[in-house]
């Protein structure tokens, strides 16, 4: 997304004027009326979504005093595109550009942070932030799923049970399940609430619970975690990847996907999105996953690039008994 595409919505998102396009304001200058923004504003500014496909006109305008049409009084009504700005109960509609618009208001806030070490928390900058971060996983593209599944399964193809560590709203899940796994999805509470909607015809099963802390007990021949590490501070990491040791049978595998600093080229700008967006995240070398898997007590470390993938697989086994 252009920045300056993202910049605008966030400003209208902030002015209410997202919000009054999105539901009962049909022209610039209802727009304008409803949320005390310049007659100006409102129609640059839904003229602009209009042309970046948000909305459409309809209808003819108005004329105004000279006979001339009146574009402040054209009509507009949203299109698909829009739909993820008001419809929140199914994460597939969403898509991935209300979360851009979240992460854009914590940028924007990226000073304080930097000041502060502590971002700004999720509903102040979205009431809606955990739909809009499920909106925007969910919305990954297909050929990357297959890409980290087939990795994942190339690690141990025998692996009966999978367990998808914050697993988002499952896109990883159900491609696990389509291929004939028994999977596990655990995420945080909020997190679950969604899927709880999201996957209600998929034989996932969902738990509720913090990645960090506990993982289900043993009995999974796959830990599956991908695009977490990042937004997870070195001992976090260290904490997972040993909660995933104890999760596996003997011979099981580890495999995560993620950036991998000196291994993708935007993997230190990515690491500064994290330092706005988490607490604690970043991305990490080679070096640093390499230890922390062989800490854990895994063996057989490999940390490759895949086609398809914007990132690496970071992979280890549980030793056999």
């Amino acid at each position: 997304m252009d920045y300056r595409e993202a910049l605008l919505l966030w400003a209208a998102r902030e002015t209410g004027v997202l919000e009054a396009v999105t539901t009962d304001a049909e022209t610039p200058a209802e727009v304008a009326a409803e949320t005390g923004v310049t007659e100006r504003a409102a129609r640059i500014v839904v003229e602009a979504m209009a042309e970046l496909g948000y909305l459409e006109a309809v209808g003819d305008a108005a004329s105004g005093a000279d006979g001339e049409a009146d574009p402040t009084e054209t009509r507009y009504e949203i299109t698909n595109r829009a739909l993820g700005f008001v419809a929140k109960t199914d994460v597939r509609s969403i898509g991935p550009v209300p979360h851009a618009l979240d992460c854009v208001d914590r940028w924007i806030r990226l000073p304080e942070t930097m000041r502060t070490g502590d971002p700004p928390a999720p509903e102040t900058a979205s009431e809606d932030w955990t739909s809009n971060f499920a909106g925007a996983m969910a919305s990954t593209d297909d050929a990357a799923v297959r890409a980290s599944v087939t990795a994942a399964v190339h690690r141990n193809p025998d692996a009966g049970r999978v367990l998808d560590a914050g697993g988002g709203p499952g896109v990883f899940a159900k491609e696990f399940v389509r291929r004939g796994f028994d999977v596990t999805l655990v995420d945080r509470p909020e997190v679950i609430d969604v899927d709880r909607r999201f996957l209600e015809r998929e034989p996932v099963e969902l738990v509720a619970g913090d990645i960090t802390e506990d993982l289900p007990s043993g009995g999974f021949g796959l830990v599956f975690c991908s695009r977490v590490a990042h937004g997870l501070s070195p001992d976090e990491n260290r904490r997972f990847l040993a909660n995933a040791f104890d999760a596996l049978d003997p011979g099981g595998a580890v495999v995560l996907t993620d950036r991998v600093r000196g291994r993708t080229d935007d993997a230190a700008l990515f690491g500064a999105h994290m330092l706005a967006q988490t607490e604690a995240g970043d991305t990490y070398t080679e070096s640093q996953f390499r230890t922390w898997l062989r800490d854990a007590g895994f063996e057989d470390v490999e940390v490759r690039d895949v086609p398809g993938l914007d990132g690496q697989v970071i992979a280890g086994r549980r030793p056999g008994d």
